[in-house]
C-alpha cells in the first residue's frame, strides 16, 4: 500500500518473534508468499536447529521454503568472523546448500541501520579475500530467486530439501506469553468484539455497500491501534513503563469503539426481529461457531436462553423465563446433573467427573502455586528451566468461603486467600444449570515481586501426548521429557484450550486470552501472573479478572461433551452477547430469530468462522472459515445478503478453487473442507 509496485513482496521477513505457530505456512502462501526468512530460532538455549534453508510443513500440509539466516544476527557488523560462522553454519547444516545466503547488517535492532564502516567492509570483501565467502550488496526478492532456483534444480536431481514439520518452538522467551497479562486480556477481548462488530454489521437486513464502508471507516482507527498494541515488544510484555502507559490510554479508547458499535449492531438487528408479545424483549447473539445457549448475566440476573444456532440472533423474553435443570449447591459440592464437583476447605477440587463417568482428579485441581522467578538474564522476556524448584502452595483453609448463589439457575462458590507477601486471591467456581464444565473466575490484586502465579491440575489421566488449542487449529506436544527437544518445552503457547485424554476419561483447560501453559505427566498448568522488575518495574502489579473452565469428558477431544472441546472452548471465550431492547429498538413484524451466516457439514470435520467482514478494497465481504479438527468433509454455508456471487479471494486475486462450487438455486456454497484448511471466500452481492 505504501510502496506500489516497487517493493512487491514474495517473502515474510520475522528476524525478532520469539517462535512461530505451525499454521502460519498455509497463511504465508495464502497471503501470496513463497519463502520465509527469520532468524531468532538460532537462539535457543537447549537445542541446535538443524538445518538453514529447508521446507517449512504446517498443520495443513502447506510447504513455505524457509530460510534461517546462517549468521544468527540481525544486527551484524559484516566482521569476517560473521561470515566465517555463517559459512560454516550452510556448510555443517546443510552440505553446502544453498551455495548462496543471506546476511542481514546495520544497527536494525534499534533502529540506527548500516554505519559507514559496515558499507566499506562489504566493499572491500566484494572484490574478494582470501579465507572468505564472496559479498555483494542484493535485494531480498533476488535472494529468494537464486534460492528457489538451486533447490529447483536440486530436485530435479532427486535431492530434496530438509523439511520440519510443526511449531518453530524458541527454546527462550518463555516468559513473554505471561508477562503484562493485562494487555494479553484486552487484546482478546478487543479482537472478539470486533469479531462480532463485524459480524453483526455484515450480516443485519440493512446491510448495504454504504453501510459496509462507513462500519469499515468507524472500525479502522480501532483495528490499527490493536494491531499496533501486537508489536514487538508490547504485546510480549518486554517494553518500558511509557509503551504501557501509551498501550492502556489506547485500550480506553478502543473499548469505548466496541462497546458503542456492539450496542449499535445488536440494536439494529433487534428492530429486524418480532418483538410483539414480549415483556421485556431481549435479543442474545451468538458469535461462536457453533449452536450454543446456556445461561446468559444480564443487569445482574440470571436468564436462560435455548441453543442459538452460530451466527445467529434471538429474541427471549426476560419476563417469562423457561424451566431449567436445577443445580445442586453445598458449602463443598455443586452438581448439575451432568457434572459433579468437590472442593476441599483450601479451595482446590477434590472431585471433579461427568455424573456418569470417574473422577478425573488425581490430587487436589486448581492449585495455586507461587514460583520463585528470577530469570539468569532477561527479566520481563524468560522463565529459566529450573523455576519449578522453588515455590510456595497454598494449603491453609481460605480466609473466607461462601455460597455465592445457590440454584437453579446457577451456583456458585467463593473462596478468598491472601498470599504470597502482600496480594489477595479470591477463586469463584461456576456452574450452570446442564453445562458440560465448571467455570473459574479469579480476582487477583498482585503485590507480589520476581514471581510467577501459576494454577495446575493434577488429573488421573495417563496420557504421552496432550493436545492443544493454537491459532487456525490444534497440536499435540509430549507429555514426557524423553529428549532435550522436548525437555525444553518446559512452558508453551497455546489458544482456548488444551485437552488430555485416556480411553473414557479425559480433561480439558478452556481459558479466555491466557497463553502460557503446560502438560507434564498428567498434571496441565496455566501461567497465570508474573512480576518482573525490568524493563518495566510496575509490570502487572494491580488488579486482575480472569477466567478459564475444566471440562471432563469422555474419549478425545473431538468427540467430547455435545460438540467437542474446541467448539466448547469457542463458546467459552466467545459468550453470548444480550441487549436489553428499548421501545425504539424493539421491532414488531419478521421473524424472532436472525442469521449471519448457516452452516451444515458432511464429514469428520469442525468448521470455525473466523471472520465475517467487510472486504478491505470495499468490493463485497469477506468470509473466512477454518477446519479446526483435522477432519475433512464438505460444508454448506449459506449467508443470507452476501452469497449472489462468490469467488475464493486470496490477496485481491480471484483464483479457481476446485473444491468451491455456488449452488444459484439454493443460493449455497458448497466447500470441499481440507484438514486445518483456512479458506478466504469473497461474497459479492
Amino acid at each position: 500500500e505504501a510502496f506500489g509496485g516497487d517493493a512487491v513482496q514474495r517473502h515474510l521477513y520475522l528476524p525478532d518473534t520469539f517462535g512461530f505457530p505451525a499454521s502460519l505456512p498455509q497463511i504465508i502462501r495464502q497471503c501470496g508468499l513463497d519463502t520465509f526468512i527469520t532468524n531468532k530460532i538460532s537462539w535457543c538455549e537447549r537445542n541446535r536447529f538443524p538445518h538453514v534453508t529447508f521446507d517449512w510443513v504446517g498443520i495443513d500440509g502447506t510447504e513455505v521454503l524457509t530460510h534461517l539466516t546462517p549468521g544468527h544476527n540481525y544486527n551484524s557488523s559484516i566482521l569476517p568472523a560473521d561470515l566465517q560462522f555463517a559459512e560454516r553454519n550452510v556448510a555443517e547444516h546443510d552440505h553446502g546448500r544453498p551455495s548462496t545466503w543471506l546476511q542481514p547488517y546495520g544497527f536494525g535492532d534499534g533502529g540506527g541501520g548500516p554505519t559507514v564502516e559496515q558499507v566499506e567492509r562489504i566493499t572491500t570483501m566484494a572484490n574478494g579475500v582470501e579465507g572468505l565467502p564472496a559479498v555483494q550488496f542484493g535485494r531480498a526478492d533476488d535472494f529468494c530467486d537464486s534460492l528457489h532456483s538451486e533447490f529447483e534444480v536440486a530436485r530435479r536431481s532427486g535431492i530434496d530439501a530438509a523439511r520440519w514439520d510443526g511449531e518453530l518452538y524458541l527454546e527462550l522467551h518463555r516468559g513473554t506469553y505471561t508477562s503484562h497479562q493485562w494487555l494479553k486480556q484486552a487484546n482478546h477481548r478487543a479482537e472478539s468484539a470486533l469479531r462480532a462488530i463485524e459480524m453483526l454489521g455484515c450480516g443485519g437486513v440493512d446491510a448495504t455497500a454504504s453501510s459496509l464502508e462507513s462500519l469499515h471507516a468507524r472500525l479502522e482507527e480501532t483495528w490499527r491501534l490493536v494491531l499496533l498494541n501486537q508489536f514487538h515488544d508490547i504485546i510480549p510484555g518486554s517494553s518500558i513503563p511509557e509503551v504501557y502507559d501509551d498501550a492502556r490510554s489506547q485500550y480506553e479508547s478502543i473499548e469505548s469503539t466496541c462497546v458503542e458499535e456492539l450496542g449499535r449492531g445488536l440494536a439494529a438487528w433487534g428492530r429486524s426481529l418480532d418483538a410483539s408479545g414480549l415483556d421485556a424483549p431481549v435479543v442474545v447473539f451468538n458469535p461462536a461457531s457453533s449452536a450454543r445457549g446456556g445461561i446468559v448475566e444480564l443487569d445482574g440476573e440470571l436468564l436462560p436462553v435455548e441453543p442459538i444456532g452460530a451466527g445467529s440472533a434471538r429474541l427471549v423474553d426476560a419476563a417469562r423465563l423457561h424451566a431449567v435443570p436445577p443445580v445442586e449447591v453445598e458449602s463443598h459440592r455443586m452438581s448439575n446433573g451432568r457434572i459433579e464437583v468437590r472442593f476441599d476447605d483450601v479451595g482446590r477440587v477434590t472431585t471433579l467427573r461427568r455424573v456418569d463417568g470417574e473422577d478425573v482428579a488425581a490430587e487436589p485441581m486448581n492449585r495455586f502455586r507461587l514460583y520463585e522467578d528470577r530469570p539468569r538474564r532477561w527479566e520481563a522476556w524468560d522463565v529459566d528451566r529450573d523455576y519449578h524448584e522453588k515455590y510456595e502452595e497454598i494449603i491453609t483453609p481460605a480466609a473466607r468461603h461462601a455460597v455465592i448463589e445457590s440454584g437453579p439457575m446457577r451456583g456458585a462458590i467463593e473462596f478468598e486467600h491472601g498470599i504470597g507477601k502482600a496480594s489477595r486471591l479470591v477463586v469463584r467456581y461456576v456452574l450452570d444449570s446442564a453445562a458440560d464444565r465448571l467455570d473459574v473466575r479469579l480476582l487477583v490484586d498482585w503485590r507480589e515481586d520476581q514471581t510467577l502465579l501459576r494454577a495446575e491440575f493434577p488429573t488421573a489421566i495417563r496420557a504421552r501426548a496432550a493436545t492443544f488449542g493454537i491459532q487456525f487449529g490444534e497440536l499435540e506436544r509430549a507429555t514426557h521429557r524423553n529428549t532435550s527437544w522436548e525437555e525444553a518445552r518446559f512452558e508453551v503457547p497455546g489458544r482456548r484450550w488444551m485437552d488430555l485424554p485416556q480411553p473414557g476419561l479425559g480433561l480439558a483447560v478452556l481459558d479466555a486470552g491466557i497463553i502460557g501453559r503446560n502438560a507434564r505427566s498428567g498434571v496441565m498448568g496455566l501461567s497465570l501472573l508474573r512480576s518482573p522488575s525490568f524493563p518495566d518495574p510496575g509490570c502487572d502489579r494491580g488488579e486482575h479478572r480472569l477466567r478459564y473452565a475444566l471440562m471432563p469428558h469422555e474419549g478425545d477431544h473431538r468427540s467430547a461433551g455435545r460438540a467437542g472441546v474446541d467448539a466448547e472452548a469457542e463458546a467459552f471465550a466467545e459468550p453470548l452477547i444480550s441487549r436489553r431492547l428499548d421501545a425504539e429498538d424493539a421491532g414488531a413484524g419478521g421473524d424472532q430469530i436472525r442469521e449471519a451466516f448457516r452452516i451444515e457439514i458432511d464429514g469428520a470435520a469442525s468448521l470455525e468462522v473466523a471472520a465475517l467482514k467487510p472486504a478491505e478494497d470495499g468490493d463485497g465481504v469477506i468470509l473466512r472459515v477454518v477446519e479446526k479438527h483435522g477432519g475433512s468433509g464438505r460444508a454448506r454455508i449459506k449467508v443470507p445478503l452476501w452469497n449472489r456471487a462468490v469467488a475464493v479471494d486470496l490477496r485481491e486475486r480471484v483464483v479457481e478453487h476446485p473444491g468451491l462450487v455456488f449452488d444459484e438455486s439454493e443460493r449455497t456454497i458448497h466447500l470441499d473442507l481440507r484438514p486445518f484448511g483456512i479458506e478466504s471466500i469473497r461474497l459479492r452481492r
